[in-house]
Order: C-alpha cells, then sequence, then structure tokens
C-alpha cells in the first residue's frame, strides 16, 4: 500500500475519507485538511494564521519582518509551544481587505498572521548616468575654392643713356685760314633693359576645420517589463526584464587647416625672381681726335657734328630688343563654403542601471471570497515565492 493509502491522519476529531489507494478527497472532508508539519512558535501564534519558518527554526505570524510563509497554523499556542502548520492542502485564513475567488494570496503587511490579494511586487532600479552630445551646431564661412590666372610677357629691366649732339657749318672748301674740326669719332656701347613693370599679389589666410570625427558609447535606454516566467531548480518561480540599450556620442575630435581667404591686388616694385632679359647695344661715350683745316677756300659750307654731350634721360636707342617672360597679368577666385567652426551641446544618458533582487511571498489561492477585513477565507494551500 501507498503512503497516501495509509495516511489516516484525524483533524478536529474527523476521520479523512479515502478513495482508492492514493486519493483523498478535498471536497468531502472538513477544513483543514492536507499535510502538515509541526513546529516550534517563536511567538502568540493562533490557529488560522499565516506564519513563516524563521533563520532560527522557529516560527512566526506572518509579516515583513517574517516574510518566509510556510503555511497556515491548525494550533494555538504561545512562545514555546507546538504548533501543527499545514503545508499543503486545504485551510482557512483571516483576510485583511477584499479576496475575490482564484486570486493569488500574500501575508498583509499590516495585520501580522492575516491574507491579502497578491498584486504583484516592485524592484528598485538605480542608474548611473553620463554625459553625451545631443546636438551638434556648425556655423560656415566663404573661403576662395579656385584660382585661375592668366599670364603676359614683360621685359625685366632696361636702362639707358641718352646723347644729345650738337651741329655746326664748316667751309667744305680749301682757304688760307685754318681751323681745327672733329677729324675722327669713336663710340664704345654697352647693353640696356628698356624697363620692366610688375604687379604685385597680397593672399589672405584662414584657420578652418578640415574633418569631424565622434567617439560613442553604449547606454541602457529602458527596463521593459516582465518576459517571462520559469520554475528554477528549487521549485521558486522566477522572472526576467529586459534592459534595451543604445548608442549615444560621447566626444567629437576635429583637425584644421589653413586656406586662402581672398587675393588683393597692390600696386609696388616686388617683381618676380629668376627672370632674365637678354639687352641690346647702345651707345655709352663718345671720343673724337681733331685736325687742321683750312677755314676759307671756298664758298661751300657744310653741316658737321662738333660734339657729343652725355645727358640722362629716358631717350633711348632705337632697334633695341630684350628677352622677355611670363608674369600673372590677373586673378580670378570661385567662392567655396567650409565649416568655420563647431559647437555642441550635451545630455545626461543613462550608463548603466541595477536591479535590486526582490521575491513575493504567496501562501496560495483563494476557494472563496472576502469583501473586507476580517473575514475567514478558504485557502488552496501552495506556500511559493516569485
Amino acid at each position: 500500500m501507498g503512503p497516501l493509502s495509509r495516511l489516516t491522519k484525524i483533524f478536529k476529531g474527523k476521520r479523512i475519507k479515502r478513495f482508492g489507494p492514493s486519493l483523498i478527497s478535498l471536497d468531502s472532508n472538513p477544513v483543514p485538511v492536507g499535510l502538515f508539519k509541526t513546529f516550534t512558535a517563536g511567538a502568540s501564534i493562533t490557529a488560522g494564521q499565516v506564519v513563516s519558518l524563521h533563520t532560527d527554526g522557529k516560527i512566526y505570524p506572518s509579516s515583513s519582518t517574517y516574510p518566509n510563509v510556510v503555511g497556515i497554523a491548525i494550533d494555538s499556542a504561545s512562545a514555546g509551544g507546538s504548533v501543527r502548520v499545514i503545508v499543503a492542502g486545504v485551510a482557512q485564513a483571516t483576510s485583511d481587505g477584499a479576496i475575490n475567488p482564484g486570486d493569488p494570496l500574500t501575508y498583509s503587511t499590516a495585520t501580522a498572521g492575516r491574507v491579502v490579494s497578491y498584486t504583484g511586487h516592485n524592484h528598485s532600479v538605480s542608474l548611473s548616468t553620463g554625459t553625451a552630445v545631443t546636438d551638434v551646431t556648425a556655423s560656415t564661412t566663404s573661403v576662395v575654392g579656385s584660382v585661375s590666372s592668366s599670364t603676359g610677357t614683360f621685359v625685366t629691366g632696361i636702362s639707358v643713356d641718352r646723347r644729345n649732339f650738337t651741329t655746326a657749318s664748316a667751309v667744305t672748301g680749301v682757304s688760307t685760314t685754318t681751323a681745327n674740326v672733329v677729324a675722327s669719332v669713336s663710340t664704345s656701347t654697352g647693353s640696356f633693359v628698356t624697363g620692366i613693370s610688375v604687379d604685385r599679389r597680397n593672399f589672405t589666410t584662414t584657420s578652418v576645420v578640415s574633418s569631424v570625427s565622434a567617439s560613442t558609447s553604449p547606454f541602457v535606454s529602458s527596463v521593459g517589463d516582465d518576459t517571462s516566467y520559469y520554475v528554477d531548480s528549487f521549485g521558486y518561480i522566477r522572472h526576467t526584464h529586459v534592459k534595451i540599450t543604445e548608442s549615444a556620442v560621447t566626444n567629437i575630435y576635429t583637425s584644421s587647416a589653413t586656406v586662402v581667404t581672398g587675393i588683393t591686388t597692390t600696386a609696388g616694385t616686388t617683381v618676380a625672381t629668376n627672370v632674365t632679359a637678354s639687352t641690346g647695344s647702345a651707345v655709352t661715350g663718345v671720343s673724337s681726335s681733331s685736325t687742321t683745316v683750312v677755314s676759307g677756300v671756298s664758298t661751300s659750307t657744310g653741316t658737321f657734328v662738333t660734339g657729343i654731350t652725355t645727358t640722362a634721360g629716358t631717350t633711348v636707342t632705337a632697334n633695341v630688343s630684350a628677352s622677355t617672360g611670363s608674369a600673372v597679368t590677373s586673378v580670378s577666385t570661385s567662392p567655396a563654403t567650409v565649416v568655420s567652426s563647431v559647437s555642441k551641446s550635451t545630455g545626461t544618458f543613462v550608463t548603466g542601471a541595477s536591479i535590486s533582487a526582490s521575491l513575493s511571498r504567496v501562501v496560495g489561492v483563494a476557494l472563496t471570497s472576502a469583501t473586507g477585513a476580517g473575514q475567514t477565507v478558504t485557502i488552496l494551500v501552495l506556500p511559493s515565492r516569485i
């Protein structure tokens, strides 16, 4: 025979009715009925109270101080006395509020030993936060995007001496009088450059942002609701929460470069370097020798050069050629827009979350109802933790 078929426990003087070798009726037997265990009371206990097993091995009326529910007492006793406790079966307890049939029941935190409907429990959540970039504003400015230039030919330099010649009339015939005249003229020559004119260009520059990079970090954006329930190896019901994460920008790095912002034309004397010019020959000096001629023999006269003087001036000898080079004669630019500065605003984000562990103790399921506190409720006793 099985252990249940040999069960002949008597509650309140009445014998349990059995149906077959392993079935006990919870319908026709008087309440309480089921399995009980005897404990030692750690405080005064009244029959019908929900009781909890403490770390000292004794039972106490269930409360926030003594939360580990094991069943419902079917005996009354003082501290140190023996108390039988229904740990699985059907028993009656006292309500501490409205209860509906089918409600899971737990102990009352207001009145020790009474039962109330279990409506769920909360976990405390602590969050750690950090600062993230929430917005980036960039201001722009116009700079020179491209430059095109046209060139022309110029002479690098010419220097020229000017010569003035004086003339006079002389007798071309023979006379008995003599005079000294120029018999021959020799000249020396040198090289000269006619002239150079060059425009000068001034460039203005500024520093601009050439690139922007950002670093990111994951953060917890929210903690979800209960996702599922399961029974662990000890028979306790467990559930989990979902932690939702996202990425946030934690910093922005920028690098800069120098660009041309404009070109101005300024008159001046600065010229391009490494320019060579070919030169031509000009008379740089004249020397003459004299001789004696007849001053008045014939009546025919002619004009001749009597002397050459050297005078600084701008008149140059004709037929002078010079080699030329190319120089910038004009510049045109096209503008482009670049980022001149970047400003950022920051905000706080969740970097981590810790959820405190908490358990709720359920004594069983209500089989009858109660409209308020102080009423008797029949309970299917199934102690568990959630």
